[in-house]
């Protein structure tokens, strides 16, 4: 059973849940992605709801990984076992994520209690200071990973985020880069119409984007995605699907 079904889980996203905050569906959703594309190294900007879903993904692939690579079952056809990546040396499992607090409705403060109580507190790296001091926060070696998570909105913090964190995405397999709420107002689209004319013209090399929209609200209803494509996908593995 995923630790997200858990009654302790669930008394946790009740405790951490805000309806001003807008992530009611996003935390479930990267949860689901990075079951799906396996980072080890996740960047959080923003801490509160999300944060705990993705500590969950991140302790059910490392329990997952261990089992494959001590040639245990998967839940996966072993057939389908792309032996590339598990040849490739592999990061230790681990959530950087920051927050100054200074949100009104903010949830981070909760976080590391939640993250201990669920057996979870040994994935997080916690830093209650502003993102942009990363630099000064994390030691060098520290300073890549594999999917970022920005949950700090407005043009100002959009643009920082994409030049200051967009290059701490490893190219190991693919990066991802998600950013929330940037459909239906103006801040967002201002991001992302600059964001789409940076890759057609080939300022952004290898980036995809993609948006996905709540159409039930009018705020905070929605996030963009950024993939870094990296070495495994851009490989052909076989003929057919």
């Amino acid at each position: 059973m995923s630790i997200t079904q858990t009654a302790e889980f669930q008394k946790h996203v009740e405790k951490l849940s805000s309806s001003s905050m807008g992530t009611e569906h996003t935390g479930p959703l990267l949860y689901a992605l990075i079951k799906f594309t396996r980072p080890h190294r996740v960047l959080e900007v923003g801490s509160g709801l999300t944060t705990i879903y993705i500590l969950a993904a991140l302790h059910e692939i490392s329990q997952l990984e261990k089992a494959e690579f001590a040639n245990k079952r998967s839940n996966y056809n072993p057939d389908f076992r792309n032996q590339d990546y598990y040849r490739m040396q592999h990061s230790k499992f681990c959530l950087h994520t920051f927050d100054n607090f200074k949100h009104p409705k903010t949830s981070a403060i909760h976080i590391q209690e939640a993250a201990k109580e669920l057996g979870l507190k040994h994935l997080l790296k916690f830093s209650n200071t502003e993102y942009q001091n990363i630099h000064k926060v994390l030691n060098k070696d520290e300073q890549s990973f594999d999917m970022i998570w920005c949950d700090v909105g407005g043009l100002i913090n959009y643009s920082t985020q994409q030049n200051l964190l967009l290059p701490l995405l490893q190219n190991r397999t693919d990066g991802y880069m998600i950013f929330h709420s940037t459909l239906s107002n103006i801040h967002g689209l201002a991001f992302l119409n600059q964001l789409k004319l940076d890759i057609l013209s080939g300022k952004l090399p290898d980036l995809e984007l993609m948006s996905f929209f709540e159409p039930h609200k009018h705020r905070q209803n929605s996030c963009t995605i950024l993939r870094k494509k990296g070495g495994l996908s851009s490989r052909i593995y076989s003929e057919q699907p």
